[in-house]
This record gives structure tokens, sequence and C-alpha cells, in this order.
């Protein structure tokens, strides 16, 4: 029956969701989107439309039981998928022989500890506000500051929001939005004894 109505559903949703030039307009206006050409425009309008078709297919099956979750257009609606990883995905993996040359050490737990199936720092008061990394791949500066922030957090009881722009901008071993490494970053923040927080 879930895929008669499914079926269903399909068949519908290509007349029922036309996408208008008001909803576009809208888009473009809502995410300050400014096109160099014609060309462009029209390449990313086609692009829109198609993300617009499955972010709506995909709310239909989530109507009838399929998904746990819906969609919505977001500021990456006119990007591909392969456009928004390479845009979004800084991180640079370090080489083994780096990292033997820097002389990490690997943590391992006690034999006789027992750790639970899952922790949700969240509710424990570790983590920060969501935080968006924007057109920048700096991912691997938003992980470290997560990490240091929960840190703080155990040591001290002060969740304390710390600067990804910092590290972006003055963790010169790494590429800036270009892409980085969370050990490079440790170690500019370990040389620099410290990092800004976002008030500052």
């Amino acid at each position: 029956m879930k895929s008669l109505i499914l079926l269903y559903a399909i068949f519908i949703s290509g007349y029922c969701f036309p996408t208008s030039n008001e909803s576009w307009s809208l888009f473009k206006r809502v995410f300050k989107k400014k096109y160099f050409s014609n060309e462009e425009e029209i390449n990313r309008r086609q692009i829109w439309d198609e993300n617009m078709a499955v972010i709506h297919q995909h709310n239909l099956e989530f109507d009838i039981g399929l998904h746990s979750y819906t969609l919505a257009m977001n500021q990456f609606g006119d990007m591909t998928n392969e456009e928004f990883r390479k845009q979004t995905n800084g991180f640079k993996m370090i080489s083994e022989n780096e990292t033997k040359r820097i002389n990490y050490q690997t943590f391992s737990r006690p034999a006789n500890l027992i750790l639970p199936d899952s922790v949700d720092w969240r509710t424990k008061g570790y983590v920060t506000y969501v935080k968006d990394q924007g057109q920048c791949g700096s991912c691997w500066a938003f992980s470290t500051t997560g990490a240091l922030e929960g840190q703080h957090f155990a040591k001290t009881s002060q969740l304390v929001s710390l600067s990804e722009q910092n590290l972006v901008d003055c963790s010169l071993l790494n590429f800036g939005c270009n892409g980085g490494n969370q050990d490079l970053a440790f170690d500019h923040i370990k040389l620099h004894h410290g990092i800004d927080t976002v008030d500052v």
C-alpha cells in the first residue's frame, strides 16, 4: 500500500510543484545571491529547481512515513552536491610521516574502564550554540574550537565560545578557507598560549 501511495505522490508532485519565479526571487533576496551573468543565473536557477524538486519529493515521502526528518531550502540551494562538498570540506589529512615527526601519542583507555555506548554532551552543557562556517572550507577550525570548548567546560564549568576566525586568519600552517588540520590548529593554540574568544 505504501508503494502505491508513493507512486501516486510522485505522479502528482510533477503537476503540483512547479517552482515559481517568485520563489526564486525570494531565495535570491533572502540569501543575498548575486550572479555575474545571465548565463550563470540560468545555471544556478536550474540547480536550484533540481534541489527544490528533491526537497519536495523527500518531504512527500516523509508525509507517508518513509523518512524521520524533513528538508528545507537554505543558502546552499543553488549549488550541486559536489560544489557544496568542495567548498565546505576543508579537512587536510596529515601524512603518517608527518604525524611521526610531530611525535603525537595515541590515547588508549585503561583495560578496566567501561565506556557507555553513547554520550550526549549537549545535555551535559559541554557544547556551544550551532555555528555556521559559511562558504569557507574551515571545518578544521570549527572542530578544533568545539573540542577545546568542551575541554574548557570540563575543567572550569564555564562554557566559552572560541574564535574559529582567529584560527582561519592566524594558523599559518593551515590554509584558511582552503582547508587545514586540527592537529596543526592545536599546535598553533599551544604555541600562542591560547585562542581568542568569539566576543573579542
